[in-house]
């Protein structure tokens, strides 16, 4: 299964998220299949992650510096399985663009965007983010997964 997260602009919230995301999977969940990438609705390709979601990330042992942004395009939707988004308005302009709904997920009750606030907004980010991914992948990777994969 592959997971795509998805944000506006590549550069914050999907990042983190994917970055999060594949260190969890290393840690709890290596033998899952599950792989994750990140990309954005309205994003320019090849923008770095913001420094404060850099800076963030790197408290917790995740290295974004290699990150690049990428605006979503049909060869990324037809490669994944399921889209985790950031909001409810992510989910909407994916079902506009013929995503069928059971392929979209908003994680946890919606992430704001932190771009342009200070370091203390993109670790709260961070946080909601991490409880969220957790969440999904405990669904998606974990000991049920099967049932999803079918």
């Amino acid at each position: 299964m592959h997971i795509t997260f998805i944000c506006t602009g590549n550069t914050c919230r999907s990042p983190m998220a994917e970055g999060i995301a594949r260190k969890n999977i290393e840690t709890n969940y290596p033998d899952s299949g599950v792989t994750v990438s990140s990309a954005g609705l309205n994003t320019f390709n090849g923008s770095p992650a913001s420094q404060h979601a850099i800076d963030v990330c790197r408290e917790i042992g995740i290295d974004l510096m290699n990150h690049r942004s990428r605006r979503i395009n049909q060869e990324i939707a037809d490669s994944t399985d399921l889209f985790a988004v950031m909001t409810e308005n992510h989910a909407a302009f994916l079902r506009q663009c013929g995503i069928p709904s059971d392929r979209i997920v908003v994680l946890g009750e919606g992430i704001p965007d932190p771009f342009g606030g200070d370091i203390d907004v993109y670790r709260e980010c961070r946080d909601a983010i991490a409880d969220a991914v957790k969440s999904l992948l405990a669904r998606y990777a974990g000991e049920n997964w099967d049932r999803h994969h079918e």
